[in-house]
């Protein structure tokens, strides 16, 4: 039995705590970008290595998060946050450290491994310990923070290295918040009862790595190999078809980690896929952005961070104005209106040139965030709303592997795209160079500027917008997708967040029986 106190003053402590923990990690999968071209300076790395300092956390955060979701519903959701943020802490600490591209690449996705262990558990608390009437604005709090924490590692990251930090920094900062997350997670979130729930399989969790690690890496391939070549391609196709068979076999589980049934609701189809495509168009955007401000346009770190402040004004100001227009029009509406503004967005990118007034890109930055604000809290909730209380855990671990899958292809496929068009267009700018100039010029913007030919010069900066402007307007035809499968998606009902409310009584039963 709880006390008074407890029920009134520790949901809100404990949200804080798991809004903390949960900034850290979205913080660990963003906070890197703007230090990308320092470490391509510093260490060596190249184009493709950059792209896995980024997908390696994002591939083993994607493949681990089933059996993390799973855990915390059988082994308890605090003890299994408690070590998982450990370990993050201490995994981001070490990382900062390291002057190999080969051993970052590694520590990275034994952060990943951590990372898994948070993001499902701590939603996975809030569907336990909050009453359906206060859920919703719960989540809302919980999306807007990881939300912004996406927005503003650019710019935390950029004043460290303006400061005249080392490129590790941004991810000793990480460890310090994360460390913070794990003392108030300690001292406030209450110990919820194991539902007991769920069959820890490693299998499916090697499969699922396995199918997107190869996935991922012939994507990732394709930027110095082109479809064409067989290492491209062959591992690309026998990762969707493990990932198919993957699909296949959970779909006949009596207790299936990936719990494919969930999308015979139209509402978590809707929200799973505005999610996952959602995640794969932002993170592909602070991928090719980055080079545009810094490489190209010659920004410094903090300037380019400073330049993405808006992605962080439009998430504030479009938080409750998505609660509102939840509340008005329903979650799918809301979020349809959310990837239209998005797909909006990655067409005016197509605006962008050279010598393009930084207002431009501000306004549009904006834009594509507050979109995204649209998207994000309401599709939270209306997934969770699909997922019984007692499968709490395994049920957001599903939505967050494929928001990760999402961000892990963003970068993945957007940034294939750009370096792939790239390269393309410098060859043919520069037909007439000798083949060694035409190679060096074609591996990366980097590259091509420190060569000083004229030649080259005057090609690498055309080149490259052009390239974004693809990139972007592949953006633009994904986020369509998913804007398609929100206005056209069926349901026996049309669903709405205050739907949920009729329901309290027996979620109120629910959360009392696990919660006390």
């Amino acid at each position: 039995m709880t006390d008074t106190k407890q029920t009134t003053v520790r949901p809100v402590l404990a949200l804080f705590a798991l809004t903390l923990t949960v900034s850290a990690v979205l913080l660990g999968s963003t906070i890197l970008n703007v230090a990308l071209p320092t470490m391509q300076s510093d260490l060596g790395a190249s184009t493709t290595q950059q792209q896995w300092f980024l997908n390696s956390y994002t591939l083993t955060f994607a493949g681990f998060l089933l059996v993390a979701g799973n855990a915390g519903d059988r082994f308890g959701l605090k003890r299994v946050l408690i070590w998982g943020t450990a370990a993050f802490t201490v995994t981001t600490s070490v990382t900062g450290f390291l002057d190999s591209p080969t051993a970052i690449i590694a520590l990275r996705a034994l952060m990943g491994v951590a990372a898994a262990t948070i993001m499902p558990t701590t939603l996975a608390v809030i569907l336990r310990i909050f009453p359906a009437g206060k859920r919703a604005r719960a989540i809302a709090s919980w999306a807007a923070a990881s939300g912004l924490s996406i927005s503003l590692g650019p710019l935390l990251g950029g004043a460290l290295l303006s400061g005249g930090m080392w490129w590790g920094s941004v991810l000793e900062l990480v460890a310090l918040i994360a460390l913070l997350g794990l003392a108030a997670s300690l001292l406030w979130i209450p110990t919820v009862t194991p539902s007991g729930a769920g069959e820890l399989r490693m299998m499916p969790v090697a499969a699922s790595l396995a199918g997107i690690g190869l996935l991922v890496f012939g994507v990732v391939h394709a930027t110095d190999k082109g479809w064409g070549y067989l290492g491209t391609w062959l591992p690309a196709v026998v990762g969707i078809a493990v990932l198919a068979g993957l699909v296949l076999t959970e779909a006949r589980h009596r207790e299936p980690l990936l719990d494919v049934g969930l999308f015979r609701h139209a509402s978590f189809t809707v929200a799973a896929v505005a999610l996952t495509l959602g995640s794969f168009v932002v993170f592909g955007y602070l991928y090719f952005v980055t080079f545009y401000l810094q490489t190209l346009r010659g920004y410094s770190p903090l300037q380019t961070g400073l330049l993405l402040i808006p992605l962080s004004a439009g998430l504030v100001l479009g938080a409750p104005l998505s609660q509102k227009a939840t509340e008005r029009f329903g979650a799918r509406a809301t979020i349809a209106a959310g990837m239209a503004l998005m797909t909006a967005a990655f067409a005016c990118v197509t605006g962008l040139g050279v010598h393009t007034a930084p207002a431009w890109f501000v306004a549009d930055a904006f834009a594509l965030q507050l979109g995204f604000a649209l998207v994000l809290a309401p599709g939270m909730t209306l997934a969770s709303s699909s997922v019984p209380t007692e499968r709490a855990g395994a049920g957001s671990a599903l939505l967050n592997t494929l928001r990760q899958l999402g961000s892990a292809l963003g970068v993945a496929v957007l940034g294939s795209v750009l370096w792939s068009r790239y390269s393309g267009m410098m060859q043919d700018r520069l037909a007439g160079s000798p083949a060694g100039v035409r190679h060096t010029a074609s591996e990366s913007l980097a590259s091509a500027l420190a060569t000083g030919d004229p030649a080259v010069l005057g090609a690498a900066g055309p080149a490259f917008i052009g390239a974004m402007h693809t990139t972007a307007l592949v953006a633009a035809g994904v986020s369509g997708i998913a804007l398609l499968v929100a206005l056209f998606t069926r349901s026996s009902h049309r669903t709405r967040i205050v739907a949920a409310a009729s329901q309290a009584p027996a979620r109120q039963r629910a959360d009392a029986d696990h919660g006390s």
